[in-house]
């Protein structure tokens, strides 16, 4: 197997990782509402969910989240941005994973408030990247990413308001908190499944070990058979 083709087959396992972390974070999601019985938007918020016995999933949960575009994005490569904004996602879900926040769900305790931060961060860095990369590659219509971005960035706005003790929706704190968190999550488990699904690899995506895309397709363009030149030199 040459060179090109490892290349093209390592991006494509990648390309697999990062529909793998993606499904089991849907499949966590999904399984942490029915053991919770608590379905989107929550009682209190998504953070809630970390609590208790299923708190292992959460964390599961909120790694194959951020990591399944960073992932994708070894399989299609997007340029340092993309990947610091992704990289800062990975870790603001980290801190989600390990520090949990208040059972009353308003962030007053030192940890809550350290979750609450990283939530900003995982759900603001990934997104952030996700739209990046989608924009960069184009494989879908650029409203797509654009108008998804826009949607959870609002989210965070307006859950940060909602942290300083404004009732945002006139529901209640936190059931404004757990809207808001709840908006912006879902933005964000749509535009990350986006993109991992239309980042299939293929040899165009990122140069060879040894030349660059623009070598590749050169050395594919049809030239003169062997014994042409010398026939007409001859």
């Amino acid at each position: 197997m040459g060179t090109q083709q490892r290349s093209i087959a390592e991006r494509r396992r990648w390309y697999l990782a990062g529909i793998a972390s993606l499904l089991l974070s849907y499949l966590l999601l999904i399984a942490l509402q029915i053991l919770e019985h608590d379905w989107l938007p929550p009682r209190i918020s998504i953070s809630q969910y970390g609590l208790g016995p299923w708190g292992w999933m959460f964390s599961m949960f909120l790694l194959g989240f951020s990591l399944a575009p960073l992932l994708s994005n070894r399989a299609v490569p997007n340029g340092r941005v993309v990947r610091v904004l992704l990289v800062i996602g990975v870790l603001g879900c980290l801190v989600m994973a390990l520090v949990p926040t208040d059972a009353g769900g308003l962030q007053q305790s030192v940890t809550a408030k350290v979750h609450m931060g990283g939530s900003v961060l995982g759900l603001s860095g990934t997104p952030l990247g996700t739209a990046g990369a989608l924009l960069r590659h184009r494989r879908v219509p650029a409203p797509v990413p654009l108008v998804l971005a826009t949607i959870s960035i609002v989210g965070i706005l307006l859950l940060l308001v909602t942290a300083t003790g404004v009732d945002t929706l006139g529901l209640g704190q936190e059931t404004s908190w757990a809207i808001w968190q709840t908006v912006a999550a879902l933005a964000d488990l749509v535009m990350v499944g986006v993109l991992v699904f239309a980042h299939r690899p293929d040899p165009g995506d990122a140069p060879a070990e040894h030349g660059s895309s623009d070598d590749i397709v050169q050395s594919r363009r049809p030239g003169p058979a062997p014994g042409t030149t010398a026939a007409h030199q001859g």
